[in-house]
């Protein structure tokens, strides 16, 4: 590969790099200006201001011209900084998806066996991977990782890779995921009306949290970092929500015939609820239109938000991951199908959840009807239970009804209205 001179074609004619880190289009600008420009510190590792701007990548490299971006780089004065910006711009790897590739390029150059990322070679590629493999015992996710991580580097420099290249590693199958165990209506109730701070807004949100994402199982944090005041139509004809989804290329997905009980019920933790009760407690000039704001009034980081919700589900449900609530809602969501209409419909709960394929919905069946099994009741319904009917005298009366109503008519908290919830 020749990287001290490199033709970079356009729609109407062509530009003549003499370093491969300058810019195309004609201007005079260098490679390294342009990262100056974006201020990123993706340079500095393990810091909570590289997450803070790689998560901010996205944004700010949107007021840069994509015609100033390289084709290929320099593999030896490329920084990881170049291949953060070439993978998002070249490569249209999402922020979070490059993080996690330095992240794991940065263990390879720093390991007892090093990946020399200025000097490419199979060779010496290979030779960390075996020694990961054959010593450490790395697992096969973990190689599958550094592959990609390591792919992420060729395509920035321009290295072709797979069959027929001098590049063809083959990482071993990835390991199937254990069957997660998963909480019961009961144990998720818990999770709508724990405390979990002292500051009654702070309390609130997580509440409110919990519940959305539970009944809503959009991805965990993500889709929640997206949202916006106006994603929700309440007064629409037929009101629904509109989930953005970043996993997707920010493609958009639209949620009707949600429950009353989440969406407009005001004796709930609906999105009515939060977005003209508590929202407004916090919201400021700092605020733009982020659905969900911390105590300060500012929108979430990815990060921020996962890490807390996490915290504070292990409080409920010692195992507990973010993930779960997607998890849970899927099974859930299969559950209630197949109480209404004696099978298992994929394809509504497909649409509901923006699985692309149904085959990705189906994965979720063998364990739903498991839980069916176990407890052949509506889960959401009975998740959604008051608590002052949670007593055995009532027992036989919520498992009879199945909740049909979804509780409309009932206050969870046994108040008479949103301020209380």
């Amino acid at each position: 590969m020749n990287t001290n001179q490199t033709t970079l074609p356009t729609s109407s004619n062509k530009f003549t790099v003499t370093n491969s880190l300058e810019l195309v289009g004609g201007t005079q600008k260098t490679w390294k200006e342009m990262i100056t420009q974006i201020g990123q510190t993706i340079e500095q590792p393990n810091t909570q201001t590289s997450r803070q701007d790689m998560s901010s990548l996205n944004y700010n490299v949107t007021h840069l011209n994509r015609m100033d971006c390289p084709l290929q780089l320099n593999p030896q004065t490329a920084t990881f900084n170049d291949i953060a910006i070439h993978a998002l711009l070249r490569q249209r790897l999402k922020p979070s998806t490059i993080e996690k590739h330095l992240r794991y390029a940065r263990f390879m150059e720093t390991h007892i066996i090093p990946v020399d990322f200025r000097n490419p070679s199979f060779e010496n590629f290979l030779r960390h991977m075996d020694y990961r493999e054959q010593i450490e015992q790395a697992t096969p996710n973990a190689l599958i990782h550094q592959w990609k991580a390591m792919q992420t580097f060729l395509k920035a420099y321009g290295i072709p890779f797979g069959e027929g290249t001098g590049w063809n590693y083959r990482p071993p199958s990835a390991q199937q995921p254990r069957k997660r165990i998963l909480p019961l209506p009961e144990t998720v109730n818990q999770f709508f009306h724990h405390t979990y701070a002292e500051d009654p807004y702070e309390n609130a949100l997580y509440q409110y949290l919990f519940y959305h994402s539970f009944l809503i199982g959009w991805r965990v944090p993500s889709e929640i970092i997206t949202m916006k005041v106006s994603d929700i139509h309440l007064d629409s004809p037929k009101p629904h929500i509109m989930i953005t989804e970043p996993k997707k290329h920010n493609r958009t997905r639209l949620l009707y015939n949600i429950e009353p009980a989440i969406l407009t019920s005001s004796i709930h933790k609906s999105f009515k609820n939060w977005i003209e009760h508590w929202r407004p407690k916090v919201a400021n000039q700092n605020s733009g239109d982020a659905l969900y704001l911390q105590s300060d009034g500012k929108p979430f980081t990815t990060r921020h938000l996962g890490h807390n919700l996490s915290k504070h589900g292990k409080q409920i449900w010692k195992e507990f991951r973010p993930y779960d609530m997607q998890h849970w809602c899927a099974v859930a969501r299969l559950i209630k199908t197949k109480v209404e209409t004696k099978n298992f419909d994929i394809f509504e709960v497909q649409k509901w959840l923006g699985h692309e394929e149904s085959a990705t919905t189906h994965i979720y069946v063998s364990q739903a009807t498991d839980y069916y099994n176990h407890l052949p009741v509506e889960w959401i319904s009975l998740a959604l239970k008051p608590s002052q009917l949670a007593g055995k005298r009532d027992k036989e009366k919520i498992d009879r009804t199945h909740f049909l109503a979804l509780l409309t008519g009932i206050s969870p908290r046994n108040q008479s209205g949103p301020v209380e919830i």
